[in-house]
């Protein structure tokens, strides 16, 4: 079985299946429609059709309010080609097959050097506006990837959990107002929601990077305009049918108006690669200011046991180039509330393997990056010389450490109950957290610095479109009386 099969296959054991926010199919409306005929007809009962319908927006992102943007980096990244201890002799003595030339390295101080397809990453740590956390793991590790993924995404350092275990963004969603019924306080770019955005009355909602078949989306076709329109227009004025038909007619116009808010995010084109996508359509979906405060995103194929020199640029290299699409696209005005942070479930080995990669290891790196991170080194570098009892990294930073300075300085929320311990923080951070400071820096193709200007541009050479996008405000003649059914993590 293929590496990155595996490393899939563990993220997809620790994910549940996604529902689109509020989004109906056609099949689905027909169900609902059916459903709403017959209660017209016979009286009957139709709760259970509509109880998996659920709000449809968060209110919208205060001026002091932070977004964060999840990177996962799955199968175990290997931090130490990606933050390159190139001063060291011993990382060339331990890695006769992987190892980065020293003149390929892109240095930023202490030693250490970017990976050569980081460039663009490279400049935006020129600028201060990335955070390279070094030695981030934990004690007792696991080296399965099921395992140290289901550890990494629940975050929780107090034993067993009531009703089962949750994610540690899910615990934060629990926290914020009206979590069981809102579902557009955190999505997840996929299919599935991993645990780690899975709560016990909360659930980020699946966002599909393609919604052609989501009801009300698409007005190509003049007979579905029309009955779109006419549906919309049912919704304005009692139904005649009953408390339960004046409710379908409800649903049915709220996922009409759902589509049309979410479609401006559909608009435009779009990278070739997936996390790019996924990380291009995260920027649109915050400049429509729904009101998310978590997105999250994956990358698959970190798990380079062979042939790693060349997966494993390529692999940085998408990571590279997506982020700054992600910023390309990003409205300025919010980017001084917005953060990007990766994560992969453990590093890799000090020492390379026979077939010219490397093997499951322990501690790895992690980048916050974001107008409002306070950029450089943190964390202490693990020794290359002074290994645990089997050969691999000791880690200096514990994973939780990291979660606990986003709550704490980003996320407004409360880390120690969130995470059952008190971790302390990391100085990632500018004073002031989101919302304040100097405007974003773009970069030219080059690496050039450019100071955005808030206009609309499109670049022919990524094809990443940079838009700013109004907030679409919520229309005061919406009603939402659909609850949805509380949840808990797989």
């Amino acid at each position: 079985m293929r590496n990155e099969t595996l490393d899939d296959a563990a993220f997809s054991r620790l994910s549940v299946a996604a529902q689109l926010p509020g989004g109906m199919s056609r099949r689905r409306f027909m169900q609902v429609a059916g459903g709403s005929a017959a209660v017209a007809v016979g009286g009957g009962i139709l709760a259970s059709g509509l109880d998996p319908l659920q709000a449809f927006a968060a209110p919208p992102i205060g001026p002091k309010d932070g977004v964060l943007v999840i990177v996962a980096l799955e199968g175990g990244n290997d931090g130490l080609n990606t933050l390159i201890p190139y001063e060291d002799p011993r990382y060339y003595q331990l890695r006769d097959q992987v190892s980065i030339p020293a003149a390929q390295v892109l240095p930023v101080g202490s030693g250490l050097g970017f990976h050569p397809s980081l460039p663009k990453l490279k400049a935006r740590f020129d600028l201060g506006q990335v955070a390279a956390v070094r030695g981030v793991g934990y004690q007792t590790p696991d080296l399965s990837h099921f395992t140290s993924m289901g550890i990494v995404m629940n975050g929780w350092a107090g034993g067993s959990q009531p009703g089962g275990p949750t994610g540690w963004i899910g615990r934060y969603l629990d926290g914020l107002p009206n979590a069981a019924s809102e579902s557009l306080l955190a999505a997840v770019t996929g299919t599935s929601v991993p645990l780690h955005m899975s709560g016990s009355v909360a659930r980020a909602s699946g966002i599909p990077l393609s919604i052609e078949s989501a009801f009300g989306v698409s007005r190509t076709d003049p007979s579905e305009a029309r009955m779109f329109d006419a549906i919309a227009a049912f919704a304005n004025t009692p139904t005649n049918l009953g408390t339960w038909g004046d409710t379908v007619a409800d649903v049915e116009h709220d996922a009409l108006d759902l589509a049309q808010r979410i479609q401006p995010a559909y608009q435009g084109t779009f990278p070739a690669t997936s996390l790019s996508r996924q990380l291009v359509l995260a920027a649109r979906l915050i400049n429509t200011n729904l009101g998310l405060r978590v997105i999250s995103t994956s990358a698959g194929g970190f798990d380079t046991h062979s042939n790693q020199a060349a997966t494993h640029a390529s692999l940085l290299s998408d990571l590279d180039n997506s982020i700054e699409g992600f910023f390309a696209t990003l409205s300025p005005k919010l980017r001084s509330q917005v953060t990007i942070m990766t994560f992969s479930e453990f590093g890799r080995r000090p020492v390379d393997n026979a077939t010219g990669g490397t093997d499951h290891g322990t501690a790895g790196v992690q980048f916050l990056i974001g107008d409002r991170v306070k950029g450089g080194l943190h964390g202490t570098q693990p020794s290359l010389t002074t290994l645990d009892r089997y050969g691999n990294l000791i880690p200096t930073v514990d994973f939780r450490k990291v979660y606990a300075t986003v709550f704490d300085k980003w996320l407004a929320a409360d880390s120690q109950q969130l995470l059952s311990f008190n971790f302390g923080n990391l100085d990632l951070f500018q004073i002031g957290g989101p919302g304040e400071g100097p405007p974003q820096t773009n970069l030219h193709s080059d690496g050039r610095p450019e100071v955005a200007q808030g206009t609309a541009s499109q670049s022919l050479t990524t094809g990443h479109v940079s838009e700013t996008l109004s907030p679409v405000q919520v229309s005061s003649k919406r009603r939402v009386r659909i609850r949805r059914t509380a949840t808990t993590g797989p």
